[in-house]
Order: structure tokens, then C-alpha cells, then sequence
């Protein structure tokens, strides 16, 4: 519990200072709570507040309530129902529950009067709103809260270390499934196994795509088709896993036979190690996207796709064609994790440049940060429509490679000083 008193103690740190710089004495932290579907008597799996996920590492709480005032110990009103409906899980003896001042709460109406409290802001969603407007989710606060959590505590970096190491369980055991035949459901499914995880304790929607699948970035269904493997061609998954709340977000591409997308893929790997190995502190995410562009070029140039140098391909912005989204973006209690185009605690915003609308990060990377790094290479249909006929693209070897729909390689990465620490790897 070392790490997680260290953690604590920087959120009380973060929080004291940014409640100073919002001229609020203190704050209450709402958990959430699930909502049904509209006339409906269920609803869609709850996602709890990362802001209090940040000092509770209990994912599935819900209808509860922590207090902060400088100085204190932190309060904690833990809703425990008394329930024969749902299973209960009694969470106020864990060890977490040494850092705060625990009171179990079975109904709402045990819930303090938050009003009596003068100065407060509220954070937490609009399914319960006890203050007004203007001390609800106030954006100086927010700003100053979401400006501390890019740099992870040694925690936080754990809790994403140990989601990678179970994502990876679950990469392999979608690879091998990949090459027995196995149809996207298939694969999916072996993934959850593999990871011990189920639907609802996935930080986000598993992409699972065959062949020509890969060239829809967000590919959305698994398909229980099986097909022949004398027409399997290549693989993309993107999926992570969740470890205290915390998430990992892994991308690997594999081809059916070692043939020259295979090849590309190896390219491929080797260029995006060689960006990871530049995300250092200090590092322009910006000029690294740059590069990733620059990086990807060298290998459409190389594979015949591209009859123009690399360098001329970016100019004309051809590259942005195969490669239409950023380089990445922070990691952490939310996949994609907050404060990726502001610099500074007060919330000044660096919008991505004009021709990269799609990058999430836009700041120079800083000590302890954890990113992604996922170059991408794709042959997207409706993008190719749109510069049909350029007389830089091999249009033979575009249709050669379409199939295969494209390679993504993701890895999750802690910015250090003049170093990096490879969580997937």
C-alpha cells in the first residue's frame, strides 16, 4: 500500500492547490450512478467518474460521495444498500479505506446536506446535481485537476503496467485464435477469456478485424463468419484491458501468410519502436507526429505504393491519406485520457495543426506521462476515391494491398527523462 499512500498523498496535494487556484474551500466527488435506457427498466454498463476513481480504486462503486477539505482527511460516503436484488460487496474494510474516513451509507437520505458546506464545487455527472451551476464542475477547477493527472504517479503507472501484462494475455491468445481459422467472434471471445475480463470491465469496445475490416479505423462488430483460410489475409486487434480502473490500449496487426504485407508489417514495427524510443520528456508530440508521418512514407515508398520520395509525399499531404489519425494520446483512468491540447493548468488550449485535425495530444511531453504510440497505415476505400488517379500512388499496388485493409501498431509508453519505459513491450 506504499505506492497507493504516495498516490494519495499527491492527489491531496493536487487537489489543495488546484481548490486554491478556484478560490473553493472545498469539494464534493460524485461517483455517478446507472441510468436506465429511456422507457426502459435497464441501462448501458456505468462507467464511474474518473475524477473519483482517482482517489477510490474501486471500479464498480456506485451512488457515493467523497469530500475533500484541505487539511482533512478526506471523507468518503460509500453507499452499501441494503439489497436482495444485486449482490452487495462490502468495500469500507479494504485497505484504501485507511486513508479516508469511511461512512456507509444505505440510502440517499444519509447523504449529508452539501449545501451546508459554503464554497463548495461539485464535480461529478448531472445524474445528481445538489449545487448550483456555476460551483458545478467549474472549468478553473477541472482545469487545474486534469492538468496533475498527466503525470501518473509510481501507482498509476503500475495499475496501467498490470493492465498491459493482462491485455497481452489476451493478444496472444486472440493471435493464435487468429491463425486456427477462428472468425472474429471467436477471436473475441478467446480475447475475454484470456484476460479474465468480461464486456463490461473492458476500458472500450474491442476492434476485432479481418482482412479488409482493418481500413475502418473503429471497426465496431465481430462477425461470427468463418472464412476459408484460402481467403484469410490479415488481422488487426485493438483492445486493453483494466486493472483498479485504469486502462491499457494495445494494437497489433498480423498477416495469414508470409507474404509482403508481412513484410509490412515488419517495417512497420520497426518504425513505430523508433518513434516510441523519441517520446522522451521534452519531446514535441506534434513534431513527433510529424516524424510518424515522415516514417510511414518511407515504407509506402518502399512497398511501391508511393512512386515520390517520402518527403515529397508529406508535403503534398499525401501521407495523411493512408494515415488520416493522430499518433496517439495520455493514458490512464480514461482511454483517452484528459488534457491531451491544453499546456498549462489554467486550460490553455494548443488545437492540433490545421492539416492533423485528428491528434489528441498536442503539449511537449512531460516526465511521467503515460501515451500511446500507434502509427497507422491504411488503404481506406473512400479516402482512395479521393485522390484517384494521382500520378505519385502505384494504383496496381494499392489494389494489391487493399485487401488486407491496413497495419496499426499500438504500444503504451511513461515518458522519462531522456528515456521511455515500454509497458507493452
Amino acid at each position: 500500500m506504499k505506492l497507493f499512500q504516495q498516490h494519495i498523498e499527491k492527489v491531496v496535494a493536487a487537489t489543495t492547490h488546484a481548490l486554491a487556484l478556484s478560490a473553493y474551500d472545498g469539494v464534493w466527488i460524485y461517483s455517478g450512478h446507472p441510468e436506465n435506457n429511456f422507457l426502459d427498466d435497464m441501462g448501458p454498463p456505468h462507467s464511474i467518474n474518473p475524477h473519483f476513481k482517482w482517489w477510490v480504486p474501486v471500479p464498480h462503486i456506485t451512488s457515493s460521495v467523497l469530500h475533500f477539505i484541505p487539511g482533512q482527511k478526506p471523507t468518503v460516503y460509500l453507499h452499501q444498500p441494503a439489497d436482495f436484488w444485486h449482490k452487495v460487496i462490502d468495500n469500507s474494510q479494504d485497505k484504501w479505506a485507511q486513508h479516508f474516513d469511511v461512512k456507509v451509507i444505505g440510502h440517499y437520505s444519509e447523504l449529508p446536506d452539501f449545501k451546508a458546506n459554503k464554497n463548495h464545487a461539485w464535480i461529478g455527472s448531472k445524474e445528481l446535481q445538489p449545487l448550483d451551476d456555476k460551483d458545478t464542475n467549474p472549468k478553473a477547477l477541472l482545469d487545474a485537476l486534469h492538468f496533475a493527472r498527466i503525470q501518473k504517479t509510481d501507482y498509476e503507472i503500475n495499475c496501467i503496467r498490470q493492465a498491459n501484462i493482462t491485455a497481452m494475455k489476451g493478444h496472444e491468445a486472440a493471435r493464435l485464435a487468429f491463425y486456427d481459422g477462428c472468425s472474429e467472434y471467436e477471436i473475441h471471445m478467446a480475447y475475454l477469456q484470456a484476460c479474465q475480463h468480461n464486456e463490461y470491465e473492458m476500458p472500450y469496445g474491442n476492434i476485432v478485424a479481418l482482412n479488409e475490416n482493418p481500413s475502418v479505423l473503429h471497426y465496431q462488430f465481430q462477425s461470427r463468419e468463418h472464412i476459408p483460410s484460402n481467403e484469410l489475409k490479415s488481422f488487426l486487434i485493438d483492445a486493453g484491458a483494466s486493472h483498479k480502473g485504469y486502462a491499457s490500449d494495445i494494437t497489433r496487426t498480423y498477416s495469414f501468410q508470409q507474404d509482403a504485407f508481412a513484410d509490412m508489417i515488419t517495417l512497420m514495427d520497426e518504425k513505430q519502436q523508433a518513434l516510441c524510443n523519441q517520446a522522451v520528456a521534452g519531446q514535441d508530440y506534434v513534431d513527433l507526429h510529424l516524424k510518424a508521418h515522415l516514417y510511414i512514407s518511407e515504407v509506402l515508398h518502399q512497398f511501391g505504393v508511393f512512386k515520390c520520395d517520402a518527403e515529397t509525399a508529406v508535403s503534398q499531404g499525401l501521407s495523411s491519406t493512408f494515415f488520416p489519425h493522430g499518433l496517439g494520446h495520455y493514458l490512464g483512468l480514461q482511454v483517452h485520457d484528459v488534457s491531451g491540447h491544453v499546456i498549462d493548468e489554467k486550460g490553455t488550449v494548443k488545437s492540433p495543426p490545421e492539416a492533423h485535425p485528428f491528434l489528441r495530444l498536442t503539449d511537449t511531453l512531460r516526465e511521467n506521462a503515460v501515451i500511446t504510440i500507434e502509427p497507422g497505415l491504411y488503404f481506406v476505400p473512400m479516402l482512395m476515391k479521393e485522390i484517384a488517379g494521382h500520378k505519385d500512388v502505384n494504383w496496381d499496388k494499392v489494389a494489391e494491398f487493399q485487401p488486407f485493409g491496413g497495419i496499426r501498431i499500438e504500444d503504451n509508453i511513461v515518458v522519462k527523462q531522456g528515456g521511455i519505459e515500454n509497458l507493452t513491450r
